[in-house]
């Protein structure tokens, strides 16, 4: 593995190194989570709004990217992969860069690399799944599936109050979508990113995103490799998120549409090729066509548009009789595109102001040379695929009646068969039918109304069995009812395939998990109603975006037909995890150390302790600096300098060069007399998390005595006899007298004078504290936080002298629209307390919405640059921008643009640089100025300055 290069760190922006910086979190019990959230949800049964509430968190838990802690709500999740803005600009090298030539990187250099610093910028979108690699077309699949579900069901999102979190979800999807996507001045897609990381390399480590350093590299699709199928489904999902966004964010919409548009045009203009499997997803999403992805986008695109081009483009590509064959899927979406096209075929627009076209059938007939009498029509099709999903005529109906697809996964196929009829039934009656009802028992079944062989238990009676034990489960005990929604209720899959909800250093541990990851569905039964839980099973257990991306919309449609009073949210969800600190229960800290260890003694006294140790830690942060101290006593030794410790085996070095264990000593404990220790760091590796095993000796082997009883690191220390046990795996054990440090503050264990880490308690609070995240020049975004025992909130607006409610909302962020630009506004939020809106708006804040005529692209102009020969010096000074509130300077230095200053006020309007500059040294100079709030460096960046030195 090459590790990435730490000056990119300091490289990156002010911003990105404090959201870096390290916040401690002492361990955590899912235990305790799972009953807090039972205990807050509703008595019902097969509660729809449930479900629906809950299995958008997925997608909360699979946020990649700088911005996922100002968007996620689970506590546990963090930024990651901060560093996918930074993707090497050369072709892919030990893991790292893009699948581009060189000739290539240097034509779209400009667009790839705006501020010439060498790297591109595609970071953020989802994780795939359990792993970290972020897969192009699950993503497009799951992007257009999600926002699919939310533009036929929008209402019961909006009943439960999850309409903010839908939205926040689909905009970090789409968001991504579009920054991955490179358009020339003309508009035109040139470069669209699909796919970042390497499945080979990902799925060699198990470790939470936060904590990843394995490099990552980039894969574009160019006019030179099209991939028709990666355009055309981007396309598709951005051309939802106009529908879902144009009557509340019009700026927003018509950016999504414009991005749809150019995806499209892109996949129509350029020869139709297939995704080049072998570049990026290689054998992980082997996609099979293109044909389906081309005529979804299309479809989506008429509706919008009502542009006969792109019912023009389906007719060749279409194929009316492939829906029944499978099932809406990342690589099949035929399903779709005949529910789509059987809203188009429709005399008058369900929906006012989209396009449909009666004539649609007749004209593909036409266009494919199919008879005139042969009878085609797309809702009946539709009906034919539940049909034959209902009966097995495709897949398999289990023993119990489940319709499974595939064991791989059967729950993501049988969520997408229930979507696909639950769309049937809105525009064929709008209400219950036998198609419904199917789904509706489909579901329960997921959540629980079912009897499934647990795979686990009778695998863990045979291994008990082959070694004489008793066996642990009786036979009643092997089979039962099972939630395959994480989180749903007390029978709940508990350990899914994921690697930042499990807590884990590998999959192979069966230990508990560290958190619930509610919501996620789960790979599901098998065709026999078997299912396996544990956290290595990536075909039962798995948990992608693609699993959850039906489910989320099926949910929202059977909360629409059969939802009732009694059906109702979870309260104060997320629960926040449970917590045991220093001050109270365990000691267990944010970092602590697994180990044990064998006396190697002899007749004579003397003789050494070999331990073996990993370092954890449950923080959601890389803990920068991390050192272990093994703490021993010298009293009654003869002389304490014979001690020597010395390195066994660095398995970080062996596997993750040029990560290099070091271990040092004895040193003085200060505290106590008598006392010393062995310190052991990494310089420049992430050990905590790692999976990593450090072993060592500590002692000597001549000359004094060595008693390790005495050893304050020795004292819980697992103690083995034999090396077998020192040397395979799963032997260590958590102790708390083996200490952690992060710089010299102690952060995990207990040190030999009882001193323990000190924890910053949480603020108690009360009311809720606002913030604004963003503003345009119609819309405001907010966001506030969580109250204990709240489920309900009140945003506030202050107009006329008075406050008056705005909207009620169970989620922790609200969206305005509709605001005059630049304008100020003010707002307040108020928790729900017993019924009643109690508190005061002392917490009120101000935002100014944009102003339209205001634009930071305008760039500094009538630049006059004057020289001082005497003291070899610059002094520019430039025209006014308007609206501007205070100008910068950026250098470009060793490849890169570096800011000198940003604080010359308005009214100054020159710059003066330091004396002494080297003669003859030649520098390119760019001037920015800040308006409305914000710097605009593009303009700033085309519009440098050179300048030599006089």
């Amino acid at each position: 593995m090459k590790l990435r290069n730490r000056l990119l760190a300091a490289a990156a922006s002010a911003s990105l190194v404090l959201s870096q910086a390290a916040y401690f979190a002492p361990a955590v019990h899912a235990a305790d989570e799972l009953k807090d959230a039972l205990a807050n949800s509703s008595s019902v049964k097969y509660d729809f709004a449930r479900a629906l509430q809950y299995s958008m968190y997925f997608y909360d838990a699979n946020m990649c990217g700088d911005d996922v802690e100002g968007n996620n709500r689970f506590e546990w999740r963090g930024n990651c992969h901060t560093y996918d803005s930074k993707v090497p600009l050369h072709p892919i090298e030990d893991w790292e860069g893009v699948n581009l030539t060189e000739s290539q990187i240097k034509k779209y250099k400009s667009l790839l690399d705006p501020d010439g610093d060498g790297y591109v910028d595609v970071a953020g979108g989802y994780h795939d799944a359990g792993d970290h690699v972020k897969f192009g077309m699950p993503e497009n699949y799951a992007a257009s599936t999600v926002g699919w579900g939310y533009y036929e069901f929008r209402d019961s999102y909006i009943k439960i109050g999850e309409q903010d979190h839908i939205e926040t979800i689909l905009r970090h999807f789409n968001d991504y979508l579009m920054k991955c996507t490179f358009l020339d001045k003309n508009g035109d897609v040139v470069l669209h990113c699909y796919q970042v990381g390497d499945g080979d390399l990902d799925h060699s480590f198990w470790n939470s995103p936060e904590m990843d350093e394995m490099a990552r590299s980039a894969f574009f699709l160019t006019p030179e490799k099209p991939q028709t199928d990666y355009a055309a489904s981007a396309a598709a999902s951005l051309a939802i998120n106009y529908l879902n966004f144009k009557d509340t964010d019009k700026t927003y919409a018509q950016k999504s549409l414009k991005y749809a548009k150019a995806l499209f045009k892109f996949a129509k203009d350029n020869p139709k090729d297939l995704s080049d499997n072998g570049d990026g997803p290689k054998g992980y999403y082997r996609s099979s066509k293109w044909e389906d992805d081309y005529c979804w986008a299309a479809a989506w695109l008429y509706k919008i548009t009502g542009d006969h081009m792109y019912l023009e483009e389906i007719y060749p590509n279409y194929d009316f009789y492939a829906a029944p064959c499978y099932v809406h899927c990342w690589n099949d979406v035929w399903g779709g595109v005949q529910c789509i096209l059987g809203e188009i075929c429709r005399d008058t627009p369900y929906t006012k102001g989209e396009y449909v076209y009666p004539d649609f059938i007749e004209e593909f007939k036409k266009a494919a040379n199919k008879s005139p009498y042969e009878q085609m029509n797309c809702w009946e099709s539709v009906e034919k695929a539940i049909n034959t999903y209902m009966k097995g005529g495709v897949g398999k109906v289990t023993p119990q009646g489940y319709w499974w697809l595939d064991t791989w996964g059967s729950a993501r196929y049988n969520t997408a068969a229930q979507l696909e009829a639950l769309v049937y039934t809105k525009y064929n009656g709008d209400k219950p039918n036998k198609y419904s009802d199917w789904a509706k028992s489909q579901m329960e079944y997921l959540m629980g109304n079912n009897d499934i062989t647990y795979l686990e238990r009778i695998e863990e009676n045979n291994a008990a069995e082959k070694n004489g034990e008793p066996k642990p489960w009786s036979d009643d005990e092997l089979h039962g009812s099972r939630s395959f929604i994480v989180g749903f209720n007390e029978n709940s899959v508990q350990y899914p395939h994921h690697r930042a909800s499990s807590g884990l250093t590998k999959c192979e541990d069966p230990d508990p998990q560290r958190y619930v990851l509610f919501g996620a569905l789960a790979g599901g039964p098998d065709n026999q109603d078997r299912h396996n839980d544990i956290t290595k099973d990536w075909i039962y257990n798995e948990v992608t975006i693609d699993y959850n991306a039906a489910f989320v919309g099926a949910s929202a449609g059977l909360y629409k037909y059969y939802g009732t009073s009694q059906m109702a949210p979870t309260k104060n969800f997320p629960p926040k995890p449970t917590f045991s600190g220093s001050n109270g229960g365990s000691t267990s800290n944010e970092c602590w150390v697994t180990a044990c260890g064998i006396d190697d003694l002899h007749s004579d006294g003397a003789g050494v302790t070999k331990v073996s140790l990993y370092v954890m830690t449950a923080s959601t942060k890389k803990v920068e600096d991390l050192t272990v101290r093994y703490y021993f006593s010298t009293k009654g030794m003869k002389d304490p300098n014979n001690i020597k410790v010395s390195e066994l085996y660095d398995q970080a070095a062996v596997e993750a060069a040029p990560a290099n264990g070091t271990i040092s000593g004895p040193y003085k404990y200060d505290k106590m007399n008598d006392m010393y220790y062995a310190e052991i760091k990494w310089d420049d590796y992430n050990i905590a998390n790692s999976g990593k095993k450090y072993q060592f000796t500590v002692g000597l082997y001549y000359g004094d005595n060595w008693d390790p009883t005495d050893d304050p690191s020795y004292k819980d220390l697992k103690i083995y006899e034999v090396d077998d046990a020192f040397f395979a795996t799963g032997t260590e054990v958590k102790t708390e007298n083996i200490c952690v440090y992060s710089g010299d503050k102690l952060v995990g264990g207990i040190e030999p004078d009882g001193s323990k880490p000190e924890f910053d308690e949480p603020e108690e609070t009360t009311e809720p504290t606002v913030t604004c995240k963003s503003t345009t020049t119609s819309t405001a975004s907010i966001s506030w936080n969580s109250v204990d025992g709240v489920s309900k909130y009140g945003v506030f607006g202050y107009t006329n002298g008075k406050w008056s409610k705005l909207a009620e909302t169970a989620s922790t962020s609200y969206n305005f629209s509709g605001l005059k630009a630049g304008t100020s506004y003010k707002v307040a939020v108020l928790a729900n307390k017993n019924g009643s809106y109690s508190g005061d708006f002392s917490k009120a804040i101000t935002f100014k919405t944009k102003t339209e005529s205001s634009s930071t692209n305008d760039p500094v102009i009538n630049v006059k640059v004057e020289y001082s020969e005497q003291y070899h010096q610059i002094r520019f000074s430039w025209s006014p921008v308007k609206g501007a509130t205070n100008y910068g300077i950026a250098v470009y230095l060793a490849g890169k643009w570096r800011v000198q200053t940003s604080k010359i006020p308005a009214s100054t309007l020159s710059y003066i640089t330091p004396k002494n500059l080297t003669p003859g040294m030649t520098y390119r100079v760019a001037i920015a100025a800040k308006v409305n709030g914000e710097w605009t460096p593009n303009n700033p960046v085309k519009n440098y300055i050179k300048v030599t030195v006089k």
